[in-house]
C-alpha cells in the first residue's frame, strides 16, 4: 500500500500576512454589517474597514493549514467574528480609560481580542492562549492593527500566570473570554489575571441560563467574584439571545472554598 504523501512542514514565514492575497468584503455584506452596528448602538467601524479586511485576509490564508475557525465566508466572519466581538464595546466603554490593561483569555483565532484592539487603539491588550501555534498566529496579526496602546500574545493558561508571566499576575482591569470553556472552569484563570475591582466579561450562548448560569453564580464567591449583570444581545432580530456576563473581583480566591469547583 502506498502511503499518503506527507504535508510540507510549515515555516514561520507561513504566518506572515503578506504571504496571502488581500481580500475585500463585498459591499452588500459590509453595508449589512454597518447597519447592524448602528442598530446595536456600536461605534462606527467604517474607518477601520481596511484593518478588518487585512485581519480577515490573514485569518483566511492561515486557516487553510491551521485550524483557526470554521467561519470562512465574508458574512460569517462579519457576523460571528466581528459583530459578536464588538457587542462588548458599550460595556468596555464604561470600564476602560486609555492604557487600561485588558486580557483576552483563550484568544485562539483572535476573537474578541483582535476586533477590540482595532476599535480600542489606546488600551493595552494581552491575548492569552495555551497553544503556542495560535499565539504565533496572533503575534503575526498584531502589526496589522494601527494603535498606540501595547499589544502582545502569550502562551499559557490563565492560572499559570504567576509562574509564566508574573508581571501580569493580578494586573488586568478587564478579562474577556468567548467560546472557551465553561464559566466555572474559567474563574480560577480570571481570578489570577485580574486586579481587585477588575471585571470578568464572559460571552455565552442561549443555553447559558439553564446549563451554566446557576453553577457559575454559585461558584463566584469562592473565587472572590460578585456576578453583577447578565446582558442579553441578539446579532439579528430573529437570532437566539446571546449573553454577556459581568463578574467583579472583590477579593482573592480562597483555596479552601474552591476545591469543590475544581
Amino acid at each position: 500500500m502506498t502511503s499518503a504523501p506527507s504535508l510540507p512542514e510549515r515555516q514561520p514565514l507561513d504566518l506572515r500576512p503578506q504571504t496571502y492575497p488581500s481580500l475585500a468584503f463585498p459591499e452588500e455584506e459590509w453595508q449589512w454589517f454597518l447597519q447592524r452596528c448602528e442598530e446595536l448602538g456600536l461605534p462606527d467601524p467604517n474607518p477601520r474597514r481596511e484593518t478588518f479586511q487585512a485581519l480577515y485576509s490573514h485569518l483566511h490564508g492561515v486557516n487553510q493549514w491551521m485550524n483557526l475557525t470554521r467561519l470562512t465566508t465574508p458574512r460569517e466572519y462579519l457576523k460571528f467574528s466581528l459583530l459578536d466581538s464588538l457587542t462588548l464595546l458599550p460595556v468596555l466603554d464604561t470600564l476602560c480609560q486609555p492604557h487600561s490593561a485588558l486580557v483576552d483569555l483563550g484568544s485562539g483565532g483572535g476573537y474578541p481580542g483582535l476586533p477590540l484592539m482595532t476599535m480600542m487603539p489606546t488600551q493595552d491588550f494581552t491575548l492569552v492562549d495555551s497553544r503556542q501555534k495560535k499565539v504565533d498566529f496572533l503575534n503575526a496579526s498584531l502589526p496589522l492593527i494601527p494603535r498606540t496602546g501595547k499589544g502582545a500574545a502569550c502562551a499559557f493558561r490563565g492560572r499559570e500566570v504567576g509562574r509564566v508571566r508574573p508581571d501580569l499576575l493580578h494586573h488586568g482591569e478587564v478579562v474577556t473570554a468567548r467560546a472557551v470553556s465553561k464559566g466555572v472552569e474559567l474563574l480560577p484563570d480570571a481570578s489570577e489575571l485580574l486586579a481587585l475591582g477588575g471585571v470578568f466579561l464572559l460571552m455565552k450562548g442561549q443555553s447559558w441560563p439553564l446549563e451554566e448560569g446557576p453553577a457559575f453564580a454559585q461558584a463566584c464567591p469562592a473565587f472572590g467574584f460578585d456576578m453583577v449583570e447578565d446582558l442579553e444581545v441578539t446579532l439579528e432580530p430573529q437570532d437566539p439571545v446571546r449573553h454577556i456576563i459581568l463578574a467583579v473581583k472583590k477579593s482573592p480566591l480562597d483555596p479552601r472554598k474552591t476545591k469543590r469547583f475544581r
